[in-house]
């Protein structure tokens, strides 16, 4: 088994919890700005939070909580990203009870099978969940308040039952707020403000209840569920020991001046956009502004000046793909080409001429962006190399919400494109293999590693061995001369072909992004009628691409050509065994978690329950346009994509 742990760059604070590293970032940036934000995007006026108000307002709410008789209680948080989002979040961890972020992606039926699996007692809501909240409050008997995190922006045709219960706030105390609560469910329905008025009150008249709770640092702060369906979901367990270490690993190993703005544009429930985007940022004393939605982003870092943004490969693909249509529109692309090898060969003699060079491209991003960092999946090593020569360095991660998240990644010190970096400085990584350089499920062991999974101790133990290891679940390998980590893939998604030969599905669909006009892939083994495995692929064409690069190739015939012309090219470069031996093609996007990663398991299923339904097979099939072969799940592939614009 090889091993490598994480190296400590730079100085880091010591704190046992989240409330005492705020608490320090208060004491350092008392009247920076920590939070900038709209109320909706149609506002014009942007709201301002200092560190200082930060503080006072999730310790105003924690006592307010504490007041409803909510200490160490399971409160859930559910909705898109905002201020008061992160004051609950706060509040609950540092002192009210434990956390349940809850992915506001999740049908309606799902958040509440998943409310009630977290045994939650309060849910924090946003107004767009105003019918989810009544429906939970009928459903959920031993859920006792339902706080509305923005009530203002509750629709009109929505209010009714928020109505009803909304004249009992004005004295909130212990359980008077159940006792009158609606005739038509069990819980208490709240506003966050009355609830912060509330606290503040408390605390005036001498409450300070919520600061002297002392915090067990070992003990279960976050309940956050794995990506999957209801019942397949984990729940994981972290504690304040396991996000507190994250925290300290990044802060070792990556330097950010305070003041640095960042835009919040990942969901906020999940573990990545949590630590880093979030708390991490408190760390460093960063200004957090809240994005819009993802339609607003490049107004949004236009408007705010943003230096620096977490996110996802689809986030800097787009990126990416941006800059090259206009690029090519303006026909700078050959110059822009020609150019990069000049100033990477200045910047080697310490002349750095990017800003100056690129200014046109770096203004399109606002003009200040330069750093960025991302997680989840796999990047194109080729999209960050491009970012970093025109002046925008990308930094990729590799992490699971079981190891608070991250484990490794390129740094201030560290940058490999087409590598994962180092572990996090308190985190060791080894690869479960015999040889150097030898591919191997990857395994984590630290302070970071979670408690484990919820009442499932069957999957706590299968994921972390008796050593303390966390088994991860993914391939890879570290590079012997350089000691970084490179991952090949999930080992579930890993084919295993007849002749024993193994295949990475994200090796293939790295080559495949590398074509400009597919939008996205999926790469899986397929059982033939012979018995054999036949590597298979869906494509998902970038019709706006095809169409810039030539009009005629959405022409049937000749997009089928085009794409045989593009496998021919991936399967050069590769062994004949990993060859793509049959595809369908795809206008409509796939289905993919919250974080854009795509659903595996789904999208085969979809793709083979499609052919049964159709009676066909894989000779008939390959090479055409799926969208033609059922217009129902077109226009449900249509209706969802709308969905994850407007979010």
């Amino acid at each position: 088994m090889q091993q490598v742990e994480g190296k400590k760059y730079y100085p880091v604070r010591s704190f046992d919890n989240l409330r005492e590293m705020i608490e320090q970032s208060v004491a350092l940036y008392k009247d920076m700005p920590a939070f900038r934000f709209r109320q909706s995007p149609v506002d014009e006026d942007i709201q301002v939070r200092t560190y200082s108000d930060f503080l006072s307002d999730y310790k105003a709410l924690g006592t307010s909580l504490l007041n409803l008789n909510l200490k160490g209680s399971r409160i859930a948080v559910v909705g898109a990203n905002s201020y008061a989002w992160c004051v609950a979040h706060a509040a609950v961890i540092n002192g009210a009870g434990v956390v349940v972020p809850i992915d506001s992606m999740l049908p309606q039926d799902e958040l509440i099978d998943l409310l009630s699996r977290g045994k939650v007692d309060a849910l924090f809501y946003d107004a767009s969940y105003q019918l989810v909240a009544n429906e939970a409050a009928k459903k959920l008997r031993d859920l006792r308040f339902c706080i509305c995190l923005r009530p203002e922006l509750v629709k009109a045709a929505e209010r009714p039952l928020w109505q009803k219960t909304v004249q009992s706030e004005a004295g909130i105390s212990g359980h008077s707020l159940a006792e009158n609560s609606s005739e038509t469910s069990a819980a208490g329905f709240l506003s966050f403000d009355t609830c912060l008025n509330s606290g503040y009150q408390l605390i005036s008249q001498g409450d300070t209840s919520y600061s002297e709770i002392t915090i067990d640092s070992g003990a279960l702060a976050s309940l956050l569920f794995t990506s999957g369906t209801t019942s397949a979901s984990k729940a994981v367990m972290l504690s304040h020991r396991n996000i507190c270490a994250n925290i300290q690993g990044l802060a070792a190993v990556v330097t950010l001046p305070p003041g640095i703005r960042m835009l919040s544009v990942l969901p906020l429930h999940h573990t990545f956009e949590n630590t880093c985007g979030l708390y991490m940022a408190l760390y460093v004393g960063a200004q957090i502004h809240e994005s819009d939605g993802l339609r607003y982003i490049q107004k949004n870092m236009n408007e705010y000046k943003i230096e620096m943004v977490i996110g996802v490969p689809l986030l800097f693909s787009n990126f990416y793909g941006k800059v090259q249509a206009a690029l090519r529109k303006s026909g700078k692309d050959k110059l822009v080409n020609r150019l990069i090898p000049v100033t990477q060969t200045l910047r080697k003699v310490g002349i750095d001429l990017r800003g100056k060079v690129y200014k046109q491209i770096l203004n399109a991003f606002g003009g200040h962006f330069r750093l960025g960092i991302c997680g989840a999946a796999p990047v194109d090593p080729d999209i960050l190399r491009f970012f970093d020569a025109v002046g925008i360095r990308i930094l990729e991660g590799y992490g699971l919400t079981e190891a608070s998240p991250v484990i490794s990644g390129c740094n201030t010190k560290v940058f490999s494109p087409g590598t994962v970096g180092e572990p996090l400085y308190g985190v060791t990584v080894a690869i479960l293999a015999d040889k150097p350089g030898e591919t191997g499920e990857i395994l984590a062991r630290g302070e970071s590693i979670m408690l484990g999974y919820y009442e499932n101790p069957e999957a706590t133990a299968e994921a972390i061995d008796h050593d303390g290891w966390l088994h991860t679940g993914d391939m890879g390998f570290i590079e012997p001369e350089s000691g970084l980590l490179k991952i090949t893939g999930r080992l579930k998604s890993m084919i295993v072909l007849k002749t024993g030969k193994k295949v990475f599905p994200e090796e293939i669909e790295q080559l495949i992004g590398q074509h400009n006009y597919i939008k996205e892939s999926l790469v899986w083994g397929e059982d033939s009628e012979e018995g054999d495995v036949v590597i298979s692929a869906k494509f998902v064409i970038d019709k706006e691409a095809l169409e810039m690069s030539d009009p005629l190739a959405i022409d049937e015939t000749t997009l089928q050509e085009r794409l045989n012309t593009m496998i021919s090219d991936v399967n050069s470069k590769m062994p004949s065994f990993k060859a793509i031996k049959q595809y369908v093609y795809s206008f409509q996007e796939m289905v993919k978690t919250t974080t854009r990663k795509v659903k595996r398991p789904v999208e085969v299923d979809k793709n083979n329950r499609l052919m049964q339904d159709k009676k066909l097979q894989w000779r008939q099939l390959t090479g055409r346009n799926i969208d033609l072969l059922d217009e129902d799940a077109r226009q449900a592939n249509d209706q969802l994509s709308e969905k994850d614009k407007d979010r």
